[in-house]
């Protein structure tokens, strides 16, 4: 990879306050989905991601700004070999069908960052027409492939209009778990808001700051991540922008994905009366994430540590399981990564540099532990290994047991 331009932030992401403060620093960390040969170990791109708040609007927030087209060019994560996920994304189509245009012909929607195009398919099957906006070269062209159209660009501050002619007005616009990718939001929300019919509709989902700090996922935060928000931070936000909020609840939280904070908001043309935000309760929930979360992972050290003479094998090469094991100290303890759908052969995850293999391997090399990283389909997950390799359920553990 090229040399990557990295900046420090001088004012908030939301309200253009000059007042940020830092809460936590993780040390030297990679990109989540930059896998490496055996040739190019200690050649990943690793620098220091800072977290911050800003003390006038609350907003938990990446202090740094990282240029990543290139790596979003080559970024290949999806998550249709999960079956929860499919049926989350099913939901999600045939829920907003049904309450907002069941009596509406054609809607149409726009996902932003719209990935392999699964998503938008089910829309499309629910009687959307459909128009993905994915940078990733190479998931643009897979969704183009089953029958999504799909823009190989980004959806970003400068995106006044639509190039393509059928959607420069829709009636949705949908972003699931990319938002938080987003350096400008409040632009990017006032762009969407131009582009919806009056009385349109956004869906978002971004990671649950609250849980995040609840549950100690430090593993989120990432330098693809950009902002951080809760219930309140985000309404705030969509007041701000021209947007009503609808509802949380969409989707139970049964139907819903790890750390999902899903949200529906309607656009109106009327100036919003700003959300009451207790600032000093943002600012005093974040004083004690840097604590905790070094706590976190020293905890998950000291429990390798203990279990140093079992094999332990940790399942899922995404964000999680990435970041997780680049943040330890001895993740070497950890035999090997496995995924289902791995990014490439001969891999080897960045900073860790633990080799990353399909789940096949399982069968020959067997595990006395299993950690699993991607915790919100645990039940999936063990019951697959379980009835494919013959494991046993007491053999997986969640990287939420040990944290």
């Amino acid at each position: 990879m090229d040399i990557i331009k990295s900046k420090k932030i001088n004012c908030c992401r939301i309200c253009n306050s000059l007042d940020l403060k830092t809460i936590f620093l993780l040390p030297q960390m990679p990109f989540t989905d930059e896998f490496i040969k055996q040739d190019d170990i200690g050649n990943g791109y690793l620098s220091d991601i800072e977290i911050g708040i800003c003390m006038t609007c609350g907003s938990v927030q990446n202090l740094k700004d990282t240029d990543m087209s290139d790596y979003y060019n080559e970024y290949t994560y999806t998550v249709q070999s999960s079956g929860f996920a499919m049926e989350f994304m099913s939901l999600l189509a045939s829920r907003i069908k049904q309450k907002y245009y069941n009596n509406k012909q054609t809607p149409s929607v726009i996902e932003i960052g719209s990935g392999s195009g699964e998503q938008l398919l089910e829309f499309k099957k629910v009687g959307f027409e459909v128009l993905g906006i994915e940078p990733s070269e190479k998931l643009s062209n897979y969704a183009n492939s089953i029958g999504i159209k799909t823009l190989a660009t980004f959806f970003d501050e400068n995106t006044k209009e639509v190039v393509d002619p059928q959607f420069s007005k829709v009636d949705v616009v949908v972003s699931s778990y990319t938002f938080d990718h987003i350096p400008r939001p409040v632009e990017v929300l006032r762009n969407v808001h131009h582009i919806l019919n009056d009385d349109g509709i956004i869906a978002i989902e971004v990671h649950d700051l609250d849980l995040i700090i609840d549950r100690n996922e430090f593993c989120l935060f990432e330098h693809e991540h950009y902002t951080y928000l809760n219930k309140k931070t985000i309404a705030s936000l969509l007041a701000q922008t021209g947007f009503v909020l609808e509802t949380f609840d969409l989707l139970s939280n049964e139907e819903k994905r790890a750390n999902s904070l899903l949200l529906v908001a309607r656009k109106v043309n009327k100036e919003i009366k700003p959300i009451s935000m207790d600032i000093n309760k943002e600012i005093e929930n974040s004083q004690d994430l840097s604590q905790n979360i070094y706590a976190a992972i020293e905890k998950f050290e000291q429990w390798l540590d203990k279990h140093r003479d079992k094999k332990i094998v940790a399942y899922g090469a995404g964000g999680r399981g990435v970041m997780t094991t680049a943040a330890l100290k001895n993740s070497d303890i950890i035999a090997f990564m496995v995924d289902k759908n791995p990014k490439a052969e001969n891999i080897f995850a960045p900073k860790s540099h633990l080799p990353v293999y399909n789940l096949s391997v399982l069968a020959d090399k067997k595990a006395d532990i299993i950690i699993v990283f991607s915790f919100g389909y645990f039940d999936e997950i063990v019951t697959e290994l379980c009835k494919k390799f013959n494991y046993n359920k007491d053999q997986f553990i969640s990287i939420l047991d040990i944290l």
